[in-house]
């Protein structure tokens, strides 16, 4: 289960939740590809057992090397609930930073032209007396800061002019008066 769901309060619910872009985890499948091949390779250039060794090694290294590119992605999470903003990184540590919606002041977008023409994008929330949380580069940015901006406009009272109890005269009969 993750640390998002864990967290939920009884009357909390889970407005949007974060991914990262395939672009962002092309890197690590790619590594782990170019190091199969070589393992081939291996097996191919040199005969017999030493071969197979060699092949061996070099795919557990690629696994290492794909495992420890991945678990940035696979230990990190974004949300949005109803009442407050989720960042959360770590697995064996974790780390999280989380305000609640009433508390963000805005919410910037960093987006160049790469992850525009791709959908990927990194935000910047700036909340009351915390220091700015810098998101990493997510799929679909604008949604989350569409979700963060709805569940602001719904975390904040309305400002509007007080009605009148009834009874009461209004100001404009109160100042014919």
């Amino acid at each position: 289960m993750s640390y998002i769901d864990e967290s939920l309060a009884a009357n909390e619910s889970l407005i949007y939740r974060a991914r990262f872009h395939w672009v962002q985890k092309a890197g690590p499948y790619i590594a782990m590809i170019v190091l199969s091949a070589m393992a081939l390779v291996c097996v191919a250039l040199v005969p017999g057992r030493p071969g197979l060794i060699a092949a061996g090694v070099t795919a557990a290294l690629g696994l290492i090397h794909f495992t420890a590119m991945m678990i940035h992605f696979w230990t990190t999470e974004v949300g949005v609930t109803n009442h407050r903003f989720i960042f959360k990184r770590g697995w064996l540590r974790r780390t999280t930073d989380e305000l609640q919606l009433s508390a963000i002041e805005e919410v910037n977008l960093q987006q160049g032209a790469l992850g525009r023409l791709f959908g990927y994008g990194r935000l910047i929330v700036h909340g009351t007396g915390v220091n700015d949380i810098r998101l990493p580069q997510l799929a679909d940015p604008v949604g989350l800061r569409r979700a963060l901006q709805e569940g602001m406009g719904g975390a904040k009272p309305s400002v509007g002019a007080a009605q009148p109890a009834q009874g009461a005269p209004s100001s404009s009969a109160a100042a014919a008066l």
